[in-house]
């Protein structure tokens, strides 16, 4: 028979930075790449190609490290160097490069700004400031850039001037609209997640390919008819984004930037054409963004409405449970409390009479039932007061100490399923400010269903673990299991209200577990895969260190 681990153990801190000097030359050569293989039909003199990604690049760098803006003003000389030739003079050289480095620390600063440090592009809203900032960033970096070497060279720059700032806009345009929605995916742990859960299915690879059975149909075409055809490079975007949402028209628009790059690498191109389709393509991802916004704004609001309606009935039932229950509660706690002072009474009246072995585990229990209809009691009022007005009682929480206390409230039912339970959490994890109660309800949910999945399944060895760990400013709570997992057609229903399969159970479990998360500005998600794996984050902004 096994026994639940009641132990708590802790694990070194991770950091999801990489050291600074591994990130600097991760940053280098990456750049250094995505500038060589976009060096295509450049402008003459200019040096100004239909495609920039590596502006992308050095925008988000300096949106998550604005402090290394020197790195990026580096990074900009070496290439006009390794991969575009020396400028003639140290001046062509210098200052456009300082003041390209200026327009994309301003635009990053925008973005970081307006949008947060790692954006979400799931709204109208978002898209569009999104859009604007792209948009203004490119063209401000183009005047700079171009302003530059018209005041250093205005003579051979008088009749260049307006094309150099057109087509230097529409290159950088271009690159942060299509590369920066997945590099801000890539950025966020979450989001490399759901890619992964998304490439996990078949439609996903569907889409891939036609995705690519559009771009051999468009680019197999004549040069002069293939505008005739990139309307259906539309195609397989709007099928992601009406099937995925933002995450899949981020993907799909960047997978057709890839295959246009390799047809313009691999054919004969002149540079007007490759700046025409270039222009399409930005257009093609904004469509595909602005539907994925879309998609995920209604499918939100769906959400939203089926759990508050769910909600508003689990609302009255909890009114009228807690409305029945306390005065049981009540008495019970009374009674016990009762039995505690008749123990203590014929303690001290039978010290010759040899009760002490009696009395003393008496006194154990009763204590224990005094502190579970405590606790039951306000269990209950908590629920029905956050159902009638989604109110929580905020307080500095010590995590380690809750999930602890979770654990050791399992044990009887772990040791009864034989499963193995256990807690690991970060060292140095600060205080957060949550509402305990009704964290505990979240956590005493998702350990008892990941018990019940491994008692079901049968496993062995039959484990349940909970962790905890700070993640790009959240506090993160992992609740894993050895049992079937989660199917890819269970995922979309999971969090839902709808009938139980387990024995007395009323199917509103999870859906009030994640509007409790979401009421703490939280998000609560499962994966998909072998074992169960269950998670909610908190933002840890408020969080205080421990005193």
């Amino acid at each position: 028979m096994f026994s639940p681990v009641n132990r708590f153990p802790t694990v070194a801190a991770a950091s999801s930075l990489r050291l600074p000097l591994t990130s600097a030359a991760g940053f280098v050569l990456l750049y250094v790449l995505l500038d060589w293989i976009s060096y295509v039909h450049p402008m003459r003199g200019l040096n100004i190609t239909p495609w920039n990604p590596q502006a992308a690049l050095a925008v988000a760098l300096l949106m998550w490290r604005p402090g290394s803006w020197w790195l990026v003003a580096a990074t900009l000389a070496g290439t006009e160097v390794l991969v575009r030739g020396l400028p003639p003079s140290w001046a062509v050289h210098v200052v456009p490069t300082a003041l390209l480095t200026l327009g994309y620390w301003v635009g990053a600063a925008a973005m970081r700004r307006w949008l947060g440090p790692v954006p979400h592009i799931a709204t109208r809203k978002a898209f569009l400031i999104f859009l604007v900032i792209s948009a203004g960033t490119a063209a401000l970096t183009a005047s700079l850039h171009i302003g530059a070497l018209a005041m250093i060279d205005s003579a051979s720059m008088r009749d260049r001037l307006l094309a150099g700032v057109l087509r230097a806009w529409i290159g950088d345009a271009v690159s942060l609209i299509v590369v920066l929605p997945v590099l801000f995916i890539m950025r966020s742990w979450e989001r490399r997640a759901a890619t992964a859960a998304m490439l996990r299915t078949l439609e996903s690879w569907l889409v891939i390919g036609a995705a690519v059975a559009a771009a051999f149909a468009v680019f197999g075409q004549a040069t002069e008819d293939q505008f005739k055809f990139f309307y259906l490079l539309f195609v397989p975007v709007v099928w992601s984004a009406a099937r995925f949402g933002t995450l899949g028209a981020a993907w799909c628009a960047a997978l057709v930037q890839v295959l246009l790059i390799v047809a313009v690498q691999s054919t004969q191109y002149r540079p007007l054409t490759v700046f025409e389709l270039h222009m399409l393509l930005a257009a093609l991802a904004a469509t595909g963004l602005l539907l994925g916004t879309t998609v995920d704004e209604r499918e939100e609001a769906q959400r939203a409405l089926r759990a508050s309606l769910h909600l508003a009935a689990a609302g009255d039932m909890a009114a009228a449970l807690a409305h029945e229950l306390n005065q049981p509660l009540t008495a019970l706690s009374t009674y016990a409390h009762a039995c505690q002072l008749l123990v203590r009474q014929q303690r001290g009246e039978g010290e010759h009479r040899g009760v002490d072995a009696i009395a003393d585990p008496l006194a154990d229990v009763t204590g224990k039932l005094v502190n579970e209809a405590s606790r039951a009691s306000n269990v209950v009022k908590r629920l029905r007061d956050f159902f009638r007005t989604r109110s929580t009682e905020l307080q500095p929480v010590d995590v380690p100490m809750l999930i602890e206390e979770v654990i050791r409230s399992q044990s009887t039912q772990a040791r009864a399923l034989h499963v193995v339970l256990e807690g690991r959490c970060d060292e140095q994890l600060p205080r957060v400010w949550l509402d305990q109660v009704q964290i505990e309800v979240v956590l005493r949910n998702l350990v008892s269903n990941a018990m019940d999945a491994v008692a079901q399944h049968g496993a062995q060895p039959a484990s349940v673990s909970v962790e905890a760990r700070l993640r790009d400013g959240h506090l993160v709570v992992a609740v894993r299991d050895s049992g079937p997992g989660i199917s890819a057609a269970m995922l979309p229903h999971l969090f839902e209200s709808r009938p139980s399969t387990k024995p007395g159970g009323m199917g509103i479990g999870l859906a009030i577990c994640r509007t409790i998360i979401e009421a703490h500005g939280g998000r609560l998600w499962a994966e998909v895969g072998a074992g169960g794996r269950f998670f909610f984050s908190i933002p840890s902004s408020t969080a205080s260190p421990h005193e």
